[in-house]
């Protein structure tokens, strides 16, 4: 795991405080598309969908190596489901889950070995559901231009594998296991204010990675832009891109040419 993907277990709770919501009826999209009802949740932080989708009436097991992020995880869906583990080493059985899910984390995994285990414990005929949430074009207000302007800088070097703009979930698409990718976009508002924008900039890896002092400097600068525009509440419009394929059948054993013959 890099530098930079550690950096997520020491701002949990601002990760948890300032990331959107998913709202019902994304949920139920994503819970449809992986299938059930036992799903996994690969590198499920703090849970922002895991919790969700096990009230939605999904049986969720979820891996997060993080222990910071892991212990809010486990304070939503109970201890025994938040597994200690990284998506390339996935502590189930073969075929164990009849479907899974990843939100914004799979640009963190090695896609080919995660895919690979994912091949592994989804059952065939299972779904898998890759989402990651992104503004809408038009939403370009100022203050999200001056944050973005005054972070820029320091995506690029952090080496943040956006930062070339692809989103598309390496390792899945080609697979040989896995049906093409079939791409959705499910819109939603996020009703969000002034402390959780500021804590969903701090939760950002090009943020948590900043020596601390250097960290909260950054912080009050983009508490000033969200002051100086008067940003105080706001409906923040997201659009969930689902990445969903489905695990292909077992291939059917060899024909015994002995038993062809009787």
């Amino acid at each position: 795991m890099s530098e930079l993907a550690r950096s997520f277990g020491d701002v949990a709770d601002a990760y948890e405080l300032g990331r959107p919501r998913f709202p019902a009826h994304v949920v139920a999209v994503i819970a449809q598309a992986a299938g059930g009802p036992r799903l996994l949740d690969v590198g499920a932080g703090t849970g922002r969908l895991s919790g969700p989708l096990l009230e939605y009436g999904r049986d969720v097991v979820a891996v997060e190596p993080l222990e910071g992020m892991r212990a809010i995880l486990a304070r939503k869906i109970g201890a025994d489901r938040a597994l200690a583990a990284r998506a390339e080493a996935l502590p189930l059985p073969d075929a164990s889950v009849d479907g899974a899910i990843c939100s914004d984390a799979w640009h963190w995994f090695d896609g080919a070995r995660a895919a690979d285990e994912l091949h592994r414990v989804v059952r065939p005929g299972g779904g898998v559901v890759v989402c990651v949430l992104r503004f809408p074009p038009e939403f370009r207000p100022a203050w999200v231009r001056e944050s973005e302007d005054l972070l820029r800088t320091r995506w690029e070097a952090a080496r943040h594998p956006y930062r070339d703009g692809t989103k598309r979930p390496d390792g899945l698409e080609g697979h040989p296991g896995f049906e093409p990718l079939e791409v959705r976009e499910v819109p939603f508002i996020d009703h969000s204010d002034r402390e959780r924008i500021v804590a969903h900039w701090h939760s950002m890896s090009a943020v948590a990675s900043l020596e601390p002092a250097e960290r909260t400097r950054v912080l009050g600068e983009i508490d000033a832009i969200l002051e100086r525009h008067g940003v105080q509440a706001v409906d923040r419009p997201y659009i969930a891109e689902l990445w969903i394929t489905r695990r292909r059948p077992a291939p059917a054993p060899p024909l015994d040419p002995r038993a062809a013959a009787s």
